[in-house]
């Protein structure tokens, strides 16, 4: 009997192994534990819990979401498209006809389903939403996920609401189960181009135009946040509009594109738009890149000033002439460049996700477009300077600690130490130090009553910060002495209105570099598992064996790596010209952000090779000019001519500046100086100051 009962487990768990490593590649499991009394089926009369829990498990999931063959899956049965607009649920038993055989007949007795009217066919993927751990579920944490099943047929006798599908479970499901119904199509580059060429003809949508590889599941995303809004419970709590976006600029206040968006009854009542998703993502990305790139740090100013430095390396600051399609952080991170206004939103909302709080700082009383700015760390009533232009914190009386602006108002001469000759003044004066105003950073959906609901639902390893606390952040600026006034930061509002008013030309650009995306798949994924980083299995997940952890970053590396990503140049140079460009332009990409990827992981002499031989050898400009040394006057006039005729590099200044940094951790500080002192970039003036901190150190007595 014993022998007979452990083979019947070994088959078994055979039979679940299999399951589950046909998943098509989903780390999780086929077949669900299933119990008919389960306290997760029991809930079901709660569908704004249902719905939360899809929200938030689709959030944290939307990396593995990235169709990588062009041929996106698009629903032909959700909510939105089932008979009477609600869910719909199914049960699943063997097939009548068949009494012995799988459990792979799908029903569906409310009778919503409408398979047939639909055009549901064999082929089609049914995403089936249950509970995964039977255990967990009896101690009520709700742990719900979906597996795949393709459609064999419709049911003969009841093809509205009854199909077959391959494979099946490993039990019934009695207690209906959410179903979604999804098709793979095969005309995805031309919904690309016909896309792109809308926007650029017509800007149809001026905003969240991107085709991105994740699109689609951003759009049942958007859906089912639209969906939750509508059937939670009223909450009796109070809301008010921010008072402070009366004192936005007048001309901006004014403008036609921006009214919408300033109304009482968007930000107070209004839904979930798509370009709105997009930025919910962002926050996921912030969430995770400031959870790893923090490091072992867990002081305030040491959380900031790591996520500061992971910023200057990853956000290649662009100069004011650089005519870009940058306008918000999510951008910014997916491009790898910005402004420094860009680098600064970055920052502060990296901090936000660590539950920092970080303002931008203006002095003086001139023009407002004028006055210099620092993004400053609030911490325990004293303000931390950090420059994002020079890429580098404003350093105190000890150069190793970040100033405060207690300190630098105590002693203006503290920023002439910024100075270099008469070239690099640094522009914030003694005199420009006695009135000091701070702006808060906010995005409208930020600043919305939805996004401030979602929050407060969200918890655990779901939680993330997706609303500004500006009453609180203003409260505690008024009582620093050295501030005079407490604003809103216009530019995230200006940005709004620069992406809606974008020329033909610009929209032409701007698809043109998307497009690198949208044809290379695998690197829009490899970006958003670098974003995402390596993650422990939870806690609440610990005791399942199929459980695994998530490997964003090794994973990462292997997109970034493979062919189709970078395409060897043979094959390269037998495409059409325009292929050609995109295709390059991803493997430039690509080698470049292995350097950045190889440097956050300790590994500095792999992110040389990548940085020097892969990614500035690609253009010869950068290499001549670093190799021959900038500095020496015998060789001034061949490197002005050879930065007439040669290309300049999309990554000259970010690869050299992250070069320099990975030498710099090899203790290789001769060839760190000589990097740091060549090129032209825009941060050349940080650069310099850097390069003298080092010689600096060489200089010491107790130096090696």
């Amino acid at each position: 009997m014993n022998k007979l009962r452990l083979s019947l487990v070994t088959i078994a768990l055979l039979v679940v192994a299999a399951l589950f490593f046909s998943t098509r590649g989903k780390k999780r499991p086929l077949a669900p534990r299933l119990r008919p009394s389960s306290p997760i089926s029991k809930s079901r009369s709660d569908s704004s819990a249902v719905l939360l829990s899809t929200i938030t498990m689709a959030l944290n999931n939307l990396p593995n979401e990235s169709v990588l063959e062009l041929a996106p899956p698009k629903p032909i049965l959700d909510d939105a498209k089932s008979a009477d607009g609600q869910e719909v649920l199914a049960t699943c038993n063997v097939t009548p006809q068949v009494p012995d055989g799988p459990y792979n007949y799908l029903r569906v007795p409310k009778g919503n389903a409408n398979f047939r009217r639909l055009g549901v066919k064999a082929g089609d993927i049914v995403r089936y939403f249950v509970a995964t751990d039977e255990e967990s579920s009896q101690i009520g944490i709700q742990q719900r996920t979906y597996f795949e099943l393709p459609v064999r047929r419709l049911d003969v006798n009841n093809p509205q609401n009854a199909l077959i599908v391959e494979g099946g479970l490993n039990g019934p499901v009695t207690i209906p189960e959410r179903i979604e119904i999804w098709r793979f199509s095969d005309r995805r580059m031309n919904e690309i181009r016909q896309r792109l060429n809308r926007y650029i003809k017509r800007r149809e949508p001026a905003i969240a135009w991107e085709p991105s590889p994740d699109e689609g599941a951003l759009v049942q995303l958007l859906d089912r946040l639209n969906q939750w809004l509508r059937n939670r419970k009223k909450s009796e709590e109070s809301w008010q509009l921010d008072s402070r976006l009366a004192e936005l600029p007048q001309d901006l206040r004014e403008t036609e594109l921006l009214k919408p968006y300033l109304s009482p009854e968007t930000l107070g009542e209004g839904l979930f738009e798509l370009f709105e998703v997009r930025e919910l993502q962002q926050a996921i990305w912030l969430r995770d890149i400031s959870g790893w790139a923090k490091g072992e740090a867990w002081e305030d100013v040491k959380v900031a000033t790591a996520l500061f430095d992971w910023t200057v390396r990853n956000i290649q600051l662009d100069g004011p002439k650089v005519e870009g399609n940058i306008y918000q952080p999510w951008q910014a991170l997916m491009y790898g460049r910005g402004s420094a206004e860009l680098r600064a939103w970055v920052f502060a909302e990296l901090c936000r996700q660590q539950q920092l709080d970080v303002v931008l700082l203006r002095f003086g009383t001139e023009e407002k477009e004028q006055r210099p700015w620092l993004a400053a760390l609030l911490s325990e009533g004293q303000l931390y300077l950090f420059d994002l232009r020079l890429g580098l914190p404003i350093p105190g009386k000890d150069p190793t600690h970040v100033a405060t602006l207690a300190q630098v108002v105590a002693d203006p001469e503290l920023l002439r130490k910024l100075d270099i000759g008469e070239e690099y003044q640094y522009p914030i004066s003694a005199e420009a130090l006695s009135h000091v105003e701070a702006w808060l950073i906010a995005s409208p959906l930020q600043l919305s009553y939805r996004t401030r609901l979602l929050q407060q639902m969200l918890e655990g390893d779901d939680f993330v910060v997706l609303s500004a606390e500006n009453d609180r952040l203003a409260k505690a600026l008024e009582e620093t002495t050295q501030i005079d006034a407490v604003q809103i930061w216009p530019i995230p509002w200006k940005s709004i209105v620069a992406e809606r008013s974008l020329p033909q030309e610009a929209r032409r650009k701007a698809a043109q570099r998307f497009l690198v995306f949208a044809q290379r798949p695998r690197l829009w994924k490899a970006r958003t598992l670098h974003f995402q980083g390596t993650k422990p299995v939870p806690i609440e997940q610990r005791n399942d064996p199929l459980a695994q952890p998530e490997e964003g970053h090794m994973e990462a590396m292997e997109l970034y790596r493979n062919k189709r990503v970078r395409v060897p140049d043979t094959a390269l140079d037998k495409l059409e010209p325009a292929k050609q460009a995109i295709y390059r332009r991803a493997k430039n990409d690509a080698s470049y952000w292995v350097g950045l990827l190889s440097y956050d992981r300790g590994m500095y002499e792999v992110a040389v090779h990548w940085l020097r031989d892969r990614t500035l050898g690609a253009y010869p400009r950068a290499t001549s000019e670093t190799s021959s040394g900038r500095g020496s006057p015998d060789n001034q006039a061949v490197l002005e001519r050879a930065e007439k005729t040669m290309p300049r590099g999309p990554w000259e200044d970010g690869a050299r500046y992250n070069l320099a940094r990975a030498h710099e951790a090899l203790e290789e500080y001769a060839e760190a100086i000589e990097l740091l002192e060549a090129g032209n970039s825009p941060q050349r003036h940080g650069n310099l100051l850097r390069a003298q901190q080092l010689k600096q150190q060489l200089e010491t007595p107790d130096a090696e």
